[in-house]
Formats: structure tokens, sequence, C-alpha cells
């Protein structure tokens, strides 16, 4: 059974992705609730508006804003997001939780929470240690080249589908799916 999040207890251990609106909707309105970093805050029936100029890890949260600007690199801006309460779900380090896709607003990959609308039983769910672990092979794989010059291949393009999927699909190690890449 889901627990019900709600301004009472929202802020405590959940993850979540905000959608960014625009300021105008609460520009007139007092927050609810203002942290000791800045952020405000405004409680609705539906949800919750947040005002901050940090997004990502907040205290023991794991809060992103979803934008569909082209530079998502707005560290230090304050941005406004809005999130349901039935789009908070629970967080923690040992449980796994989370699973890897490629989100179709950054077009990067990016972990979500395996309670979330999109999860598929074809994506591995790892806990967060194990997530951020594979994010970082992923992010060097599609940003990098010098390591594919240790794999024999034709192709890179291929060779990187093959791990990138290899990594959200199984529990393979990235040494196994090179493996398995020069030896089908």
């Amino acid at each position: 059974m889901k627990l019900k999040y709600h301004k009472q207890n929202f802020f405590k251990n959940t993850y979540c992705i905000f959608k960014t609106v625009a300021i105008e909707i609460i520009k007139d309105k007092k927050p609810n609730y203002t942290s000791r970093s800045g952020s405000q805050y405004f409680y609705t029936e539906e949800g919750v508006y947040r005002i901050s100029s940090h997004w990502g890890r907040a205290a023991t949260c794991k809060w992103r804003l979803q934008t569909e600007e082209e530079n998502t690199n707005f560290r230090n801006t304050t941005k406004v997001g809005f999130a349901k309460w039935s789009s908070f779900y629970r967080d923690n380090e040992v449980e796994k939780l989370y699973f890897i896709k490629k989100s179709e607003f950054t077009n990067k990959y990016e972990y979500f929470h395996k309670n979330e609308p999109t999860y598929t039983s074809d994506y591995v769910v790892r806990t967060a240690d194990e997530t951020r672990k594979v994010l970082r092979q992923l992010k060097a794989i599609t940003t990098e080249t010098k390591w594919a010059k240790y794999i024999p291949h034709d192709d890179l393009d291929d060779l990187r589908n093959f791990l990138i999927n290899g990594l959200i699909t199984s529990n393979k190690t990235l040494q196994e799916l090179k493996r398995a890449y020069t030896n089908p």
C-alpha cells in the first residue's frame, strides 16, 4: 500500500519530480513554510509549489525539477516547481527503489522511482548507491570515447547501445557486458 503524502510528511525521505511552472501562479501568495536554506513552500489540496535555487538533493529527499528549457544547468537560479501529493514516493538508501531510463525531457539517462507510472519490468531496480554507480558509467559511455578503443567493434553507436541497454535492463556488470559484446 502506498503511503499518502501531504503537507505534514512530504519532506521526510521522499523522491519526487516537480514540474516547472510560471512564478505568476504564486507571486501574490504567502508561503506556508520557508526552509533555512530559503526554499519556499505553498500548499494546496492537490500538492505543493516549491520556489528554490537548489534541486536534486534537498535534506533527506531527492527532488528533481523537470523543465522543458534547453539549458537545464540552472544552479543558483530560482525556479518554481509543482508536484501533486501523489507524485511523492518513499526514499531510502537500502531498498531497491530506482530504475534508469532516458528522460524524454533532458534526453539523458536519469533515475526514476519504481512506483512511477513509467516503470516496466524491462528495467532493473537498484538501490540508490547502485543506481549512482550505473549513472556514472552511462555518462562515460555516452560522452567519452577513450573506453571504446579497448573493445573490438566496427560501430561505436552499436557498441554504446549494447552497453547502455545491458546496464539498464540486466544485472550484468559493465565488464561482463564488454566481454559479451566481443564474444557473443
